[in-house]
């Protein structure tokens, strides 16, 4: 995927999925939207893999409030999800 997103939001959540080269850039307008609309937190999940997602945000402040097991399907069966928060 290339220069592409999706996201949906729905209540008080924002689900996205979107290209490496837009993941910097969105996550700035995400928290920036999130801080204008008066939200507390913001929360994601990430795969354990994808150590250059998790390095982005943990440099952006992101903390892990847990693990969720077997939540992506993976090749070789599934992989866990770490659950993030940022507090605004």
């Amino acid at each position: 995927m290339v220069g592409s997103s999706s996201c949906k939001l729905s209540h008080d959540t924002l689900t996205c999925a979107l290209a490496t080269c837009w993941t910097a850039t969105f996550l700035g307008h995400m928290i920036d939207t999130a801080r204008g609309a008066g939200c507390q937190i913001v929360y994601l999940e990430v795969r354990p893999s994808n150590i250059q997602a998790r390095h982005l945000y943990r440099t952006v402040g992101f903390q892990q409030i847990a693990i969720r097991p077997d939540y992506y399907p993976a090749l070789d069966g599934r992989e866990d999800a770490l659950f993030l928060g940022l507090t605004l």
